[in-house]
């Protein structure tokens, strides 16, 4: 599993009220639309088996405190702050480094109750790296294409 992006934190951390999130599984994707697959690559493999299994929801007070740490975030920024939905309109809640680390946590708390289904199917645990956006970084300056550890980075 790669990390996740910070869209699945900012759906947490702004919706109100808190959205319900339940973790997904989906195995043999790969096969269906594997990254290495020719053209036209938007054109999915049929005939292929596909599993998804869908998780229990997540209790709401794991994202309580996340919750909390945004709004004294955004109270702290006052009228910097957009009230226009999806529209983060000071540099401090953006790129501030308070902000990135709040949703990099938010996002590694979703992608840990991931890995719990994950585990419930019988797959043993990951490289923690994986799930690190600073291996992402790493890789991400190779280019794109076929890692060393055998992922797929970009558009190939």
């Amino acid at each position: 599993m790669r990390y996740l992006k910070w869209g699945v934190a900012r759906l947490i951390l702004e919706s109100e009220p808190c959205p319900d999130i339940v973790p997904m599984w989906i195995e043999g994707l790969e096969r269906v639309m594997h990254e290495s697959r020719g053209s036209p690559r938007w054109w999915p493999k049929v005939g292929k088996r596909l599993s998804v299994t869908f998780g229990e929801r997540v209790r709401e007070e794991l994202w309580e405190d996340f919750r909390e740490r945004w709004r004294r975030l955004k109270e702290r920024e006052g009228r910097k702050c957009s009230e226009e939905l999806g529209v983060i309109g000071s540099e401090k809640l953006r790129t501030g480094e308070e902000a990135v680390k709040l949703r990099m946590e938010v996002t590694l708390a979703v992608r840990e109750e991931l890995l719990k289904l994950r585990r419930q199917m019988g797959w043993p645990d990951e490289d923690p790296k994986a799930g690190a956006v600073e291996t992402y970084r790493v890789e991400g300056l190779k280019g794109k294409g076929k890692m060393e550890d055998g992922s797929w980075v970009g558009t190939t």
